[in-house]
């Protein structure tokens, strides 16, 4: 792969570390509409020059289903979806 200056800061040689976000949207929901959506919030980021997010991806290796209880507490979805990087359903 060679560089390319595009809609990112990663810069040549530059140190960088990936951080990984879980995010809970809806079973139905357009996943295309969704990383449209997330798109649009970090490009105003990226394109600031004063922001620390680099760039993003979309890994879709993994995208497990999960349903809430009856009376959903915050962070609760998340339980026990702990993971790893290249972690296969």
């Amino acid at each position: 792969m060679q560089y390319e200056p595009g809609f990112h800061n990663v810069q040549p040689n530059q140190r960088c570390r990936i951080v990984t976000l879980q995010l809970a949207i809806p079973a139905d929901a357009d996943i295309d509409y969704v990383y449209d959506e997330i798109s649009a919030l970090l490009s105003g980021a990226v394109a600031s020059n004063q922001s620390n997010i680099l760039d993003w991806r979309y890994p879709t290796e993994y995208m497990p289903e999960v349903i809430a209880s009856h009376e959903p507490v915050e962070g609760e979805i998340f339980i026990g979806m702990d993971v790893q990087i290249g972690a296969k359903p």
